[in-house]
């Protein structure tokens, strides 16, 4: 009888802390929560921010890289005697049959504003290659805040170059929780419903000033930190690593999220959470953790037209 006893206890108290939860969220979305576009709430610092110079530094080393390539294969196949780089040859970059210039379209961007960037209309290509980054900078400059590329502003051309910067940023400060490989379970991530079209996306650790995570502003804070406007909080704790994996047009119980599930169960991670939402036309899961170093970092997939 008092064994009975207990187990009621704990499970009223389990079901009390869950509605204090669901409670606390909706309060953080009536509040106006940020929607994971806030830099600097409460301490908080993106790890995978990255300055202006990083990114145009990579885009001229990725485009430098590719430039090269692809007009040698434009004087293979097209003109063996083109010695400079002018727009009329940029724009036969889509007609080169060869690897080298499956990206025609955003060298031909770079070409062109190294080109006009000089005020000259032809240019050896080394010369050009040496442009990219000025020329980068200069596109991506627009799109800073308060010292960072910000995704919402940076032109389309340079989203995945930015991204790319992001993750390796992430990765080179990020802190692994006791017995978690934060890369391993990138990698392990990308393998969840691989056969499915459905959009897919490993949110990178974020920090916060001390306590921000621990007090009745945790979810204020991680709405701010992460997109999840029109999600509600679904469940928390291990239930939410149950709940994130079973998910309709999410893992739904694919076999490879298991040895994510079984990384998540782990001590070092301190708290979990489960939004989901949907409507029309699109659905979203989100998985977000607290570990042990005070970083939040999370998972999602969903369906969108």
């Amino acid at each position: 009888m008092k064994t009975s006893l207990a187990i009621s206890t704990l499970l009223v108290a389990a079901c009390a802390t869950s509605e204090l939860e669901l409670e606390l969220d909706r309060e953080a979305v009536e509040a106006g929560a940020d929607d994971g576009k806030a830099d600097s709430a409460n301490g908080l610092v993106r790890l995978e921010r990255a300055t202006v110079a990083e990114v145009a530094a990579f885009v001229a080393e990725r485009r430098g890289g590719q430039l090269a390539d692809c007009f040698d294969a434009y004087r293979r196949e097209l003109d063996p005697a083109a010695t400079y780089l002018t727009k009329a040859v940029a724009n036969k970059f889509i007609s080169v049959d060869d690897e080298a210039c499956a990206e025609w379209s955003d060298l031909q961007e770079a070409t062109n504003g190294v080109l006009d960037a000089r005020g000259v209309t032809r240019a050896l290509p080394e010369d050009v290659i040496d442009g990219i980054a000025a020329w980068a900078t200069t596109r991506i400059q627009p799109a800073a805040v308060s010292g960072f590329v910000s995704p919402k502003k940076i032109s389309v051309s340079f989203y995945d170059e930015l991204s790319t910067v992001q993750d390796q940023n992430a990765m080179a400060r990020e802190k692994n929780p006791t017995g978690v490989s934060l890369a391993g379970l990138r990698d392990k991530w990308d393998a969840v419903q691989s056969r499915t079209t459905l959009d897919r996306e490993f949110y990178n650790p974020v920090t916060f000033a001390a306590g921000a995570l621990d007090g009745d502003q945790v979810f204020r804070n991680l709405r701010a930190a992460f997109p999840l406007r029109n999600l509600a909080l679904e469940s928390s704790g291990t239930r939410a690593i149950t709940d994130f994996a079973a998910a309709n047009e999410g893992p739904e119980g694919d076999p490879a999220f298991a040895p994510i599930a079984t990384a998540l169960r782990k001590t070092s991670i301190r708290k979990r959470f489960y939004f989901a939402g949907g409507g029309e036309g699109w659905s979203s899961n989100v998985l977000i953790v607290v570990d042990q170093h005070g970083q939040a970092w999370g998972m999602q997939m969903g369906y969108s037209e």
